[in-house]
């Protein structure tokens, strides 16, 4: 791993290093006005010791709770016997309005869901993308849906990274988001090439 990228190693729900565990099962007596419920483990990221990226819905707790999706970073040191939290960053930005995103996790992703993304990759060829987790509905021009996945380039030293994927139900179209540095790439971009028909049917 080189110093400063992530090495990602995705594990689902609470299954994570024990120090960032026991950070996570702390903060709720430390964060006022949130609760943090994890989604996955994403990895981690050498860098003024070890960082730790950990997928969580944030519940924002009103009246009407609001409900986020976050990726929180631990910073691990050495000789500490906790990990310290040193940041956290909405990737889904949960609303009600018309339009807003609806937050509803799914590790088990639902099958509707899932037709609706092989409908949409068929014929993406290039990086692997393999969805792990479905975390909302947005609806626009049809039915947004809005996955967690691991993407793996297609390279001599294959390249790991997470990404927030959004597939249109309607319009097929996919974007992706790198969630571990919250900057969005372009839909035909990402290191990918996207084939919507079989080669042979090219002109």
């Amino acid at each position: 791993m080189d110093f400063g990228s992530w090495n990602v190693d995705i594990h689902i729900g609470s299954n994570m290093p024990q120090k960032i565990a026991t950070a996570m099962s702390e903060l709720e007596g430390t964060l006022v006005g949130a609760e943090y419920t994890p989604i996955a483990y994403l990895g981690s990221q050498v860098v003024n010791g070890t960082n730790h990226a950990v997928l969580a819905e944030q519940t924002i707790v009103t009246g009407r709770d609001t409900h986020n999706v976050v990726v929180m970073i631990f910073n691990e040191k050495p000789n500490d016997t906790v990990a310290t939290l040193v940041s956290i960053e909405r990737v889904v930005e949960g609303g009600m309005p018309l339009g807003g995103t609806t937050v509803d996790v799914h590790t088990d992703i639902p099958t509707d869901a899932m037709e609706v993304w092989n409908d949409a990759f068929m014929g993406f060829v290039g990086s692997k993308v393999e969805p792990f987790a479905l975390i909302g509905t947005q609806v626009v021009n049809g039915i947004n849906y809005i996955f967690v996945a691991e993407v793996t380039s297609v390279t001599r030293e294959p390249v790991k990274e997470v990404a927030i994927v959004t597939v249109n139900n309607r319009t097929k179209q996919v974007t992706f988001m790198n969630a571990l540095e919250n900057k969005h790439q372009a839909s035909l971009g990402y290191a990918f090439t996207w084939l919507k028909k079989p080669l042979g049917e090219w002109p």
